[in-house]
């Protein structure tokens, strides 16, 4: 069995080439972090086999090695020059990494059976390192048997003095949205069942392990009597999700939308679930004085205190503003002090929201106007989404694997203080046969880039990661990294970044270089920091 070793930030698919022997791996991590790499073999299974891997380090503890098998998803088209996608290659060639239709390993299924199911050999391993890990070099060995062939690996690990903090004590803040009927379809359990809810555990324990701090909840759903009015809501399937969420480590939870625009240019929202009532009309305040005065019951009855925030709209647009302000107002009236929450794609709510998630094409068309509200003090995030699509940093399946880790580094050059993406298990095609999201409309195909709607694929017992998840969570790790070394050399980290990227469309796309740097933020921060012992 030969093998080659390769960068977590390269994309790896079946028909890739052994093209050299590998026997050492260089890894560079701070403590409370990790470093990853992948292992490409020529060895393909006719049938599933068993697997025999083994680790050890020169050291007395604080280091695990997380071992997964890289399994191929299908990208059935490429991400569009600048909306939704497309298979004429020679437009988008400049900028994707392959033709589509192909196969990438994506997927990272955790070898926690000791089995490979059949086809190439390929592995993921990611390397942990504890809060407490002593600084210094740790030299070790990987091995792997599979049908009585074996490889071996040494390792070659730096452990930095600088800590990533535990969720409690980020400083940058990260949301991926769990949507809960994909998950109950996807898993073929009904929704609401204990089955369900043990599932639900699981994705909330792998969204702590990516670094999501904040868990957006469903929405309140309308009791109606029988002509059809809206009498009541019914928060149950909210309170129980917040209820395990802050148990399970989250820092804060956040109820889910309750209107939107019908037309984008238009300057009316209605009520998500009436979708012909404006949320200005009598009726309107009527049924959103329900529901805010319900939700306050259950914020006060949980005890959710101030980690309980509120989104209203999703992309609040230039034109419907004003609409929204008045949603606001309704929504304050009835949970005073609430923290508001949303992305958006306007500069004139100030005062209607706490923290502006801007989408990052947004961002940087209004930068000066985002600038002036960031220096009264108001809270900026980014998110990143299908729109706009092309080279722009993106976590699609097409585009190099560092345009899903560096929007982190990016929103630290830009001052932004978390990150957001609607798609964690945004399903509506099997995801292992299909990567795009279907959007298509009124008979009109039309399909979101490849990786968009999700960033887990449905497991055996919960969800897998993807290269994509595991980039994101390390993208989160070195975003701390940053702010850390702002507090006490800002030049110094604004500088890193720029060898790396200068703006969302502007980014390093080679493994190589982005190593380096990223071995000189782990070394910038050598010197203000002492080891406790």
């Amino acid at each position: 069995m030969n093998l080659q070793v390769f960068s977590d930030n390269e994309w790896l698919y079946p028909d890739s080439k052994v093209t050299g022997l590998s026997e050492t791996v260089r890894l560079d991590s701070a403590r409370g972090a990790h470093d990853s790499f992948q292992v490409l073999t020529d060895l393909v299974l006719s049938e599933p086999a068993r697997v025999d891997i083994r680790w050890c380090f020169d050291c007395g503890g604080g280091l695990s090695i997380t071992a997964y098998q890289l399994m191929p998803a299908h990208v059935e088209e490429n991400s569009g020059a600048s909306l939704y996608t497309t298979l004429d290659y020679d437009s988008v060639r400049s900028f994707v990494t392959r033709r589509a239709p192909f196969d990438v390993f994506d997927i990272t299924r955790e070898i926690d059976d000791a089995r490979l199911t059949a086809g190439r050999v390929a592995f993921y391993f990611r390397v942990n390192v504890a809060q407490d890990a002593k600084p210094g070099r740790y030299l070790g060995t990987l091995t792997m048997t599979i049908n009585q062939e074996k490889a071996e690996l040494s390792l070659d690990l730096h452990v930095y003095r600088a800590v990533v903090p535990a969720l409690a004590k980020a400083a940058f803040g990260m949301v991926n949205w769990l949507k809960l009927e994909p998950l109950a379809a996807s898993h073929g359990v009904t929704e609401g069942s204990k089955a369900f809810w043990q599932l639900v555990q699981r994705y909330l324990d792998h969204q702590l392990d990516m670094r999501n701090t904040h868990l957006q909840l469903p929405a309140g759903v309308p009791i109606r009597a029988a002509d059809g009015s809206v009498v009541d809501f019914d928060f149950t399937s909210a309170t129980t999700l917040g209820n395990m969420a802050l148990a399970a480590g989250f820092n804060f939870i956040y109820g889910g939308f309750v209107a939107r625009f019908q037309q984008w240019d238009q300057p009316e929202h209605y009520l998500l679930w009436d979708r012909d009532v404006s949320i200005a009309s009598f009726e309107g305040y009527r049924q959103l004085r329900l529901y805010f005065a319900k939700l306050r019951r259950q914020v006060l009855d949980n005890n959710w205190g101030d980690r309980y925030w509120q989104g209203l709209v999703d992309e609040p647009q230039f034109p419907n503003s004003e609409h929204y302000r008045i949603l606001s107002s309704i929504c304050r009236k009835f949970l005073p002090g609430i923290t508001i929450i949303d992305p958006v794609e306007t500069t004139q709510i100030g005062g209607a929201l706490e923290v502006w998630v801007v989408k990052q094409a947004v961002y940087e068309a209004y930068k000066a106007e985002y600038d002036r509200l960031a220096a009264l003090g108001e809270e900026l995030w980014v998110y990143t989404c299908g729109f706009p699509a092309g080279s722009v940093m993106n976590r699609s399946t097409d585009l190099p694997p560092l345009a899903g880790r560096l929007p982190m580094w990016m929103s630290y050059g830009y001052g932004l203080k978390g990150f957001l993406h609607w798609g964690y298990n945004a399903y509506n095609r099997d995801p292992f046969q299909y990567n795009c999201w279907d959007a298509s409309h009124n008979g009109v195909k039309r399909f979101l880039p490849p990786g968009d709607g999700f960033i887990v694929y449905p497991g055996k017992n919960g969800p897998m990661d993807s290269i994509r998840s595991h980039l994101q969570r390390a993208g989160c790790e070195e975003a701390e990294l940053l702010y850390q070394l702002d507090r006490y050399d800002r030049a110094k980290a604004k500088a890193i970044v720029a060898k790396v990227c200068r703006s969302f469309e502007d980014y390093e796309t080679l493994p190589g270089p982005f190593a380096e740097v990223r071995r000189d933020l782990l070394g910038a921060l050598e010197p203000f920091l002492q080891v406790r012992r």
